[in-house]
């Protein structure tokens, strides 16, 4: 049974998610069909005050959110330099966009997510910086001749059509996946994703 897995590079619970989820495609015999949804960066909140109460509980929220996804991540052995400031995301996105534009395999998509996931959240790639991005392509065993065009003139718009496809089945937020008819946000998910590439086998773990 194919998975389809919606991702942006940029998210956290996205990074968090890549490990178990190949993991779990393989040990079920499935694969998983990786599609860009680009997340629109979100504004940065003015604060009027930023020792009122409601600032404090917003920073003290944030803490947790971070604290959180550091203890997963150690959990994992992921490399992970969080950062401080969010990132953009843009050519990453669109280099898996590129990817299957060009009918790259399954195999050659897990390569790029696989690299690219591994290399921003190591801290050792840009993933706005179109020369690394094309770098993970050939790495992947893609071809980059015409990405640079392509980020340019059509890449915006294949995003755009693409996080319309995903928000049109109901999801919000990376990482997205789709099995059977059915839609789940989140790798809190996973076990009954599970249960639905077993075949559905004996009572959902819910």
């Amino acid at each position: 049974m194919r998975l389809i897995a919606y991702i942006d590079v940029k998210s956290p619970q996205a990074r968090l998610a890549l490990g178990p989820t190949l993991a779990m495609a393989e040990e079920s015999g499935s694969v998983v069909d990786w599609r860009p949804f680009h997340l629109k960066p979100r504004p940065p909140r003015k604060e009027a005050d930023p020792t009122s109460r409601g600032a404090r509980h917003r920073q003290a929220r944030a803490d947790y959110r971070r604290w959180e996804l550091d203890f997963y991540a150690r959990q994992q052995g992921i490399e992970w330099v969080y950062p401080e400031e969010e990132l953009d995301s843009f050519a990453a996105n669109a280099g898996l966009a590129w990817m299957k534009r060009q009918d790259a395999g399954l195999s050659q998509c897990d390569a790029y997510v696989r690299c690219v996931f591994a290399e921003v959240w190591a801290g050792r790639m840009d993933p706005g910086d179109r020369g690394a991005v094309e770098a993970a392509i050939v790495s992947a065993g893609g071809g980059s001749t015409g990405f640079g065009p392509f980020l340019d003139q059509q890449a915006g718009a294949e995003l755009a059509r693409a996080a319309d496809e995903v928000r049109a089945l109901g999801a919000n937020d990376v990482p997205a996946y789709v099995v059977g008819d059915e839609l789940y946000i989140g790798r809190a998910h996973l076990p009954v994703i599970r249960w639905w590439l077993d075949g559905q086998q004996g009572e959902p773990p819910v």
